[in-house]
């Protein structure tokens, strides 16, 4: 009897195998419940992160329309009606000759003060010349020292290009190019930007850069395609092109029958980006411009998104009133 009350003190063989097969069980258990909570919880934050990083973008694309002088449409860009007249050639005509794989979907003009905000864009240090005397040309000089304010074209433009570097990991990105007037301002040179043109005298905002008296072009050669004035605003944008009957009437968008019709811009054909768009309603050459702007982001390349996660695109639209401006089409 005292030998077996001996033996009952440890465990069998079978018992310790028992224990941990079902104790395996539960830490896998655990450990598969924690690693997909922590994948969830990535998702979660990458999906996050892109709908800030969207509102960021259409926070600096509102901006700009807001202080827009003149927005063009997909007529102007493509080089048909634009303002009150007929453009002879389309305005990515005399835009940087970026790479085909950067695409000018939304183009304006704004008035930027002067010296220009450094820390934005990254250009060069400027001041305003202090005495004109000895300033060619001196008539812009005392201009600028009066008005302390500039015209700048700003170009969107949907970027599809391979990054081989690995710093942008999206389908896309949006960029943001501006050509500002100066180049260099110092109180000895006034330096201009090659390829840029004073939307007034012989030209205007529709029909910029061609002299409208002889239908020349006043550029002496166009923009420098640097890259390092086309800004990443956002990366991760979606690509989607799709066929002309694919696409969503601006008319139907706004869903606003009877006021002035809008105009998309790039115009709705086959190869046309669908992910980023604008929709631009003019209502005469003295009144405010509105434009619905909509961007659509696509999580592909994010840390922790899965495949069956691209279904997830958040959307991000806006309207915008630019400020209204006297005779902005100004006619000769």
């Amino acid at each position: 009897m005292k030998l077996w009350r001996q033996r009952q003190k440890g465990f069998t063989l079978v018992e310790v195998l028992v224990s941990l097969v079902m104790a395996s069980i539960i830490v896998v258990s655990l450990g598969t419940l924690l690693i997909d909570m922590l994948q969830t919880e990535t998702r979660e934050a990458s999906l996050n992160q892109l709908r800030q990083d969207l509102k960021a973008a259409m926070d600096m694309i509102t901006t700009d329309l807001s202080q827009a002088v003149f927005v063009y449409d997909g007529n102007c860009l493509a080089g048909s009606q634009c303002g009150t007249g007929t453009r002879s050639q389309p305005l990515t005509n005399f835009l940087p000759p970026f790479p085909s794989t950067m695409h000018p979907v939304l183009a304006m003009w704004i008035l930027e003060p002067v010296p220009y905000d450094q820390n934005r864009l990254g250009y060069e240090r400027y001041t305003i010349p202090s005495n004109c005397n000895n300033i060619w040309p001196q008539s812009d000089c005392i201009a600028l020292q009066n008005g302390r304010r500039a015209h700048t074209l700003v170009v969107y433009y949907l970027d599809t290009t391979p990054d081989s570097e690995g710093v942008w990991q999206g389908r896309a990105r949006l960029r943001r190019y501006a050509l500002r007037k100066y180049k260099g301002l110092a109180d000895t040179y006034i330096d201009l930007n090659q390829g840029y043109v004073e939307p007034s005298g012989f030209t205007n905002f529709a029909q910029w850069p061609i002299n409208v008296n002889n239908n020349t072009n006043l550029q002496s050669a166009r923009p420098i395609a640097d890259m390092k004035r086309a800004v990443v605003v956002a990366d991760f944008i979606d690509l989607d092109w799709n066929n002309e009957s694919a696409l969503i009437p601006c008319q139907k968008e706004i869903n606003t029958p009877f006021i002035p019709a809008y105009v998309r811009t790039p115009l709705a054909s086959a190869g046309v980006p669908n992910s980023f768009y604008a929709c631009v309603q003019s209502r005469g050459e003295s009144f405010n411009n509105a434009t619905f702007v909509y961007l659509r982001g696509n999580p592909h390349g994010l840390p922790g998104i899965r495949a069956q996660d691209e279904a997830t695109r958040p959307v991000i639209t806006t309207t915008v009133l630019s400020r209204s401006v006297y005779r902005k089409v100004p006619k000769f």
